[in-house]
């Protein structure tokens, strides 16, 4: 299967910075604005400076990645860095496999791996952005200062 950035992208119509982050601004500054998600639910930001950051929702990383939206458009074409933050592959699989994202939808952790989720078919589901970015941003912000290993019963979603 072909895949191009219009499987890898998923369309931010209607869709404001604060509707996707406000869970995540405990990592995230708020002068950060949201510029692209990927379709596996991660965030590409850009500060006030024009700098481009990636927010692997997944391991709840954020990463300066470029200097520029120019600088990311670039970097992004390259074969390691598109597999890193777009992982075009697993994108494949999972579209030949059947699965289907509606608009407003990504493909989301069932287990995020910081909760010793795989990075697999299995462990990927559409989700609506909303959800997925509220979910998760709660789940990390719950888990950020846990050591590693350390065993977890429960999550709490409400609040």
């Amino acid at each position: 299967m072909k895949i191009t950035w219009n499987e890898l992208a998923v369309d931010l119509t209607g869709y404001t910075s604060e509707d996707l982050l406000s869970e995540w601004r405990w990592l995230v500054p708020d002068n950060f604005l949201l510029r692209m998600v990927s379709t596996l639910g991660d965030a590409f930001l850009e500060d006030s400076d024009g700098k481009i950051y990636w927010l692997d929702v997944g391991s709840a990383e954020l990463q300066c990645i470029a200097k520029d939206t120019d600088d990311f458009f670039q970097l992004r074409q390259q074969p390691d860095n598109a597999n890193e933050w777009f992982a075009p592959q697993l994108i494949g699989d999972l579209l030949s496999s059947g699965a289907v994202l509606q608009v407003g939808q990504c493909f989301s952790y069932n287990i995020p791996p910081t909760l010793n989720g795989k990075f697999s078919l299995e462990n990927l589901q559409p989700r609506d952005l909303t959800a997925h970015f509220r979910a998760h941003g709660k789940i990390q912000r719950q888990v950020k200062s846990l050591p590693i290993g350390t065993e977890i019963k429960a999550v709490e979603l409400e609040r």
